[in-house]
């Protein structure tokens, strides 16, 4: 068998080339490993051939990239070498481009020059349908679970990407704080908000940002949305925001929820700069009350520290005669390339993805349920909370129900400006309703 070798690295912003760090883990040396793992390519040694060899035999490379992080990385990238130790005439280039993910692939659409396979992040048929290979006709589609093909499904029943998990989250929280607090789990904003007044009260966080990442700006400004604009039958903006006449002023109360957090001093102190990376590390020191976070985060929390004390809670609403909600969609899911060189080899990938081994690897890495029936991953205390919630309503991520491709750049946009106090809530509400408009005419909505 033919040695893997193995290539940790910081992926530049929007570009390829993966840069050598240091602070390696144990075996590593300084030049194969980095601090903060946001890429990794893996290479096993082969040479250029067709995609069958003799007898047989898979050759070939294969260029994938995504934007995940933390375990759900390491476990794709396990996924990978052994499919490479079982083919060592495959070579699998893995990487992952972060938080500049979303322009670098807007950019290689626009050049129609795509990797073999790539994440699709919860847009594998709004976004990147016309570029994909319908998937349909393989073997794995009939074991997917039934509630993952409304979301990845067309209007014609065509799916476009495999799932890997299920997203289905709410917030974590710490429980065992939330407890020693004395306080409920909040089923409104409101009684959110004054359990973030006793933590703060009794020398803890409230609520932890990485402000370092727009795209948490923009995930909160997701998570918030939907239960002031969405979630309430009796009271929602539904149609207005898929018809376009949805005015805009009245996004203003999410706003104002996000500037109440920095104002009343619930946020970490460098809210603004606070990197990522450091999010499952302050929920599993016990100091952080709230985390407007998925349940890849607890996962990574949980791996840090066994008892954590850690546990999801749905979305509280904006009306106490609503009830909390859990947000779903697909997660880590990767499509082919249709107009790539290498699809006969990229479906045997995703063939090997699909078996139960590495569905289940991928959800218990990621804390998510496992998007394969028959698989169960081993989700420990978080599948507590899955059970616990079992019969919460589920609505889709808000912007990839209710706005035009491209609104998250600019959630990423007007999240970091108004947490930085440069922008207030009405121009806020401004700058979204202008590139509403922009992007439902670019899409032709």
């Amino acid at each position: 068998m033919k040695k893997i070798w193995l290539w940790r690295a910081l992926a530049c912003a929007g570009a390829m080339t993966l840069l050598a760090g240091c602070g390696a883990k144990t075996g590593e040396t300084p030049e194969t490993a980095a601090q903060t793992q946001t890429g990794q390519t893996q290479t096993g040694q082969s040479e250029a051939g067709t995609t069958k060899g003799g007898a047989g035999e898979l050759t070939g490379k294969l260029v994938i990239m995504t934007n995940a992080s933390g375990g759900t990385f390491e476990a794709m990238n396990e996924v990978f070498a052994r499919f490479m130790e079982e083919n060592p005439g495959v070579e699998i280039e893995y990487s992952s481009q972060g938080k500049d993910y979303e322009q670098l692939m807007k950019a290689k659409m626009a050049a129609n020059d795509l990797p073999d396979l790539f994440a699709t992040h919860g847009w594998s048929v709004n976004r990147y349908s016309e570029y994909l290979r319908p998937l349909n006709d393989q073997e794995w589609y009939g074991d997917l679970v039934e509630e993952i093909l409304p979301v990845m499904s067309d209007s014609e029943g065509q799916i476009y990407a495999l799932p890997m998990n299920v997203d289905k989250s709410g917030i974590v929280y710490n429980a065992d704080l939330l407890e020693k607090l004395g306080k409920e789990v909040p089923k409104t904003w409101d009684e959110f908000l004054d359990a973030c007044e006793e933590a703060k009260n009794q020398g803890y966080t409230p609520v932890y940002l990485a402000g370092k990442d727009p795209g948490k700006l923009a995930g909160v400004i997701n998570t918030v949305s939907p239960t002031y604009l969405i979630t309430d039958e009796a009271d929602n903006y539904r149609t207005q925001l898929k018809d376009g006449s949805f005015d805009w002023a009245n996004y203003a109360p999410v706003f104002q929820l996000i500037t109440t957090l920095r104002d009343s001093g619930y946020l970490n102190k460098d809210y603004q700069t606070a990197d990522p990376i450091t999010i499952p590390q302050k929920l599993a020191g016990g100091e952080v009350l709230f985390a407007l976070e998925n349940n890849a985060t607890m996962a990574d929390a949980y791996a840090l520290k066994a008892d954590a004390g850690l546990a999801m809670m749905p979305v509280p609403t904006a009306s106490p005669e609503d009830e909390p909600v859990l947000l779903g969609g697909e997660r880590e899911a990767y499509g082919v390339w249709k107009d790539g060189p290498n699809q006969e080899l990229a479906l045997e990938l995703l063939r090997f993805m699909a078996e139960k081994e590495n569905i289940e690897k991928v959800s218990t890495a990621s804390g998510m349920p496992a998007s394969m029936k028959g698989a169960t991953g081993n989700l420990g205390v978080v599948n507590e909370s899955y059970e616990k919630y079992a019969d919460s309503r589920v609505f889709p991520k808000f912007d990839r129900e209710y706005l035009p491709n491209g609104m998250w750049s600019t959630m990423k946009t007007v999240g970091s400006a108004l947490i930085a106090g440069d922008v207030d809530v009405d121009k806020a509400c401004q700058m979204m309703g202008e590139d509403y408009i922009k992007f439902r005419e670019q899409n032709n909505e």
